[in-house]
């Protein structure tokens, strides 16, 4: 039937490439579009049935992981579930549990389209500029106020922790008689972004819009948005680094260093064994919590208290050999066997040797060497 689709995306655990109409094989473009899709036929605009709310919600936040690097990643090993709640890792632990879909879906729609309007959003260009060529003006309804128009500002994670001021131009359009010339001013407005702005933040500048003759300005808002990020992304107030990990090193230990949002080099010993999708919790290395710190108009610097920051949430990636040979799987597996407690002389012996051949400075072969 017509509605089995929908009814089916409205109740019950997500997938995510599910929700989207996409194979696990989905490109970026792919997840794009299957966006651009779905989001228009089911905003509340167009469509104001309730299940059509719930879809709209749910194809914004499949939206939201599949477009991140990191959380698809998790999401591709961890399913939902995990993704949100985490899953044990046999060691009376749990893994992932990090992220949660605090945004608005009609942000997210927002920021994709540029405009919360669907009819808006479907409008082709082409006529758009027609428009604005005609009259200098997007078109606006009969009220006292001219149409909101807003803009989109892009911020590394950097100066989303840290806050920034920016300086951002806009060009306002001014027609005082009906059909008299139109007048342009570059108008300059100041973007105070506050230590932990968070993605999405509008900033609204009330009669900074255009204006024509019986309309007054309407406003004018800037979106903050956060540009992607090389290594981290963000959950909240938290961070989220993935370290991809050699099975050795998960198995034996090694010591992860990176360089963390404020530039300050970290060193994360991990004893544990581990396994995919475990996560190390570092405290106090995340994101600046919005409002927990002096802003910039006091001149102080931002608190090295934890309690005024998020976590940095290591995720282990699990990376496994290809191939192995005959006598390392034997190895291996000896390994494995190997008494964990009182072992006998001759084990103990017989291990000795073995370790000594491994690690001689000439030939041995345990750093690596062929």
């Amino acid at each position: 039937p017509p509605d089995s689709g929908p009814a089916r995306r409205a109740a019950g655990p997500m997938d995510y490439y599910e929700e989207l109409g996409l194979s696990r094989s989905a490109s970026g473009i792919d997840i794009n579009k299957a966006y651009r899709k779905l989001s228009l036929k089911y905003h509340p605009d167009k469509d104001d049935s309730p299940a059509a709310s719930v879809i709209f919600a749910r194809v914004a936040e499949a939206f939201e992981v599949l477009s991140s690097s990191p959380l698809k990643a998790l999401f591709d090993v961890l399913g939902e579930v995990g993704l949100k709640q985490g899953v044990p890792d046999g060691k009376g632990n749990l893994k992932g549990g990090h992220y949660k879909f605090d945004v608005s879906p009609v942000s997210v729609f927002e920021q994709f389209h540029g405009t919360q309007n669907p009819y808006r959003a479907l409008m082709d260009v082409s006529n758009a500029f027609e428009q604005l060529g005609r009259t200098g003006f997007a078109s606006v309804s009969d009220g006292e106020h001219g149409a909101q128009r807003t803009f989109d500002v892009f911020f590394t994670l950097e100066e989303l922790h840290s806050g920034v001021e920016r300086r951002v131009e806009h060009v306002r359009k001014t027609q005082s008689t009906p059909g008299g010339a139109v007048t342009s001013e570059t108008r300059t407005l100041t973007l105070r972004i506050p230590p932990g702005c968070e993605h999405g933040r509008r900033f609204v500048f009330e009669n900074e819009g255009n204006s024509k003759c019986g309309v007054d300005r309407g406003p004018v808002v800037y979106v903050a948005n956060a540009k992607t990020h090389a290594a981290f992304s963000r959950a909240g107030d938290d961070l989220v680094f993935v370290k991809k990990m050699s099975l050795i090193d998960g198995l034996c230990g090694c010591v992860v260093t990176l360089v963390g949002i404020d530039g300050v080099q970290l060193t994360v010993p991990v004893t544990d064994v581990v396994d995919g999708g475990s996560t190390k919790v570092v405290a106090g290395e995340g994101m600046a919590r919005l409002g927990g710190v002096a802003t910039q108009e006091t001149g102080s610097n931002l608190s090295s208290s934890t309690s005024k920051r998020g976590d940095l949430l290591v995720v282990f990636d699990l990376v496994f050999p290809r191939t192995m040979s005959p006598t390392q799987r034997a190895l291996l597996r000896a390994a494995f066997f190997f008494p964990k407690s009182d072992p006998q002389k001759e084990h103990t012996k017989a291990a000795t040797a073995f370790l000594l051949a491994a690690n001689d400075g000439v030939k041995g072969w345990s750093t690596g060497g062929k």
